[in-house]
Formats: C-alpha cells, sequence, structure tokens
C-alpha cells in the first residue's frame, strides 16, 4: 500500500488538509485521534497513566484529564518522557492495525497524519512527506482567533515545535496554506493525483 506522512505545526492547517484528503476518498489516520484512543477510560493505555501519574490526571469519571497531564508533562521533561515511553507504543500499534485493516479493505492508498512526525523521525517509514505550512504571521492570528490564548501563550506554544523550515526541508511535498482554502484544495488535488491516487 501507497502510504505517505502528513505533518505541520499548530494552526498551519493540517486538519485542513486532512478533511480535503478524505473528501477526495483517501484514508486518513490521525495520530492525535489515535493518541486519545489508546488512553479512554478503562483501557490498559489509561491504567498505566494512572500508574505512572497517579489519579489527579484524571477526572471523577474516569476520563484523563488532558489540561492536567498537560500541565505535569510539559513543565517536566522527565515526565513527558515518561508518558511518551507509555503512550508511543500503543498508538504505533494501533496505527498499525489500521494500515493493516484498510489494506486487508482493499485501499491502495492511505497517509498518517501526525504533529511529531519529524521531530520522531517516523516521517521516514512512509513513501513521501507532506509539509503543511504558512507565514509565522498567519499561523499566531489563527492560533489566537481558534484558543482565544493570550499572544504570549501562542507563542509559546509556536515555539515549543521545530521550526517550519526545519520540517519542510524534509518534506516531498510542501503545501502553503497562507492563501485561502481554494488554493490549499488546488494544491491537494495536485498532491493527490501527482502521489497518491494510481493513473
Amino acid at each position: 500500500m501507497n502510504v505517505w506522512g502528513l505533518t505541520g505545526n499548530i494552526a498551519c492547517g493540517k486538519s485542513a488538509v486532512e478533511r480535503m484528503l478524505e473528501g477526495r476518498g483517501v484514508p486518513v489516520i490521525d495520530a492525535d485521534v489515535v493518541a486519545r484512543e489508546v488512553v479512554a477510560a478503562g483501557s490498559p493505555g489509561a491504567a498505566a497513566v494512572r500508574d505512572a501519574f497517579g489519579d489527579s490526571v484524571f477526572a471523577p469519571d474516569g476520563a484523563l484529564d488532558r489540561k492536567a497531564l498537560g500541565a505535569v508533562v510539559f513543565a517536566d521533561p522527565a515526565a513527558r518522557e515518561r508518558l511518551e515511553g507509555i503512550t508511543h507504543p500503543l498508538i504505533f500499534a494501533r496505527m498499525g492495525e489500521r494500515l493493516a485493516e484498510l489494506a486487508a479493505a482493499g485501499s491502495e492508498t492511505a497517509v498518517v497524519s501526525a504533529a511529531l512526525m519529524v521531530e520522531s523521525g517516523s516521517y521516514r517509514n512512509y513513501a513521501g512527506l507532506a509539509v503543511v505550512t504558512c507565514p509565522p504571521e498567519i499561523q499566531r492570528a489563527r492560533l489566537l482567533a481558534r484558543d482565544g490564548s493570550t499572544p504570549e501563550a501562542a507563542q509559546a506554544r509556536i515555539d515549543s515545535q521545530l521550526p517550519q523550515s526545519e520540517k519542510a526541508a524534509k518534506a516531498t511535498v510542501v503545501l502553503d496554506n497562507s492563501g485561502d482554502l481554494a488554493g490549499l484544495q488546488r494544491q491537494v488535488d495536485a498532491w493527490i493525483d501527482a502521489d497518491l491516487v494510481a493513473s
């Protein structure tokens, strides 16, 4: 199966590209969605997180309190590594299952979407890598409009990620999301027609 990677920094438009791919019938496996599934209430992943971090990162109904957990792991690199040691193997295993299911169902192509694909090196596992980019000032404005965060908090989140230029340097295809959605759609269509759909 022809499997490509998709990544992009926060507020650059990765989710919009995912919707466009799905609109053209290209299956997308989103690592963020899978990451939530593997720590769902009652799952082995949730139990492992509770063992490592305690009850304080869980809501009374047993659901993981992602905000509380985030506050712990973003302040402590060792805690973040401990969390990743629990969740990453579960995420990769689940994504492998999804790809196997798609292949068994006859899919010839798929896209795996993940924010940290370049940082983790997992982009090397795929036939190619598409990176969604936009100018920093547009990224910042979109993030402020979307999350309602302070300018300082928005900038801190942007600064915590690998620079867009470093991700673009690893890309097979760069999707420039500095314009409107119609312009982005044209680029996505060109990528699909050139690399994802057998002619």
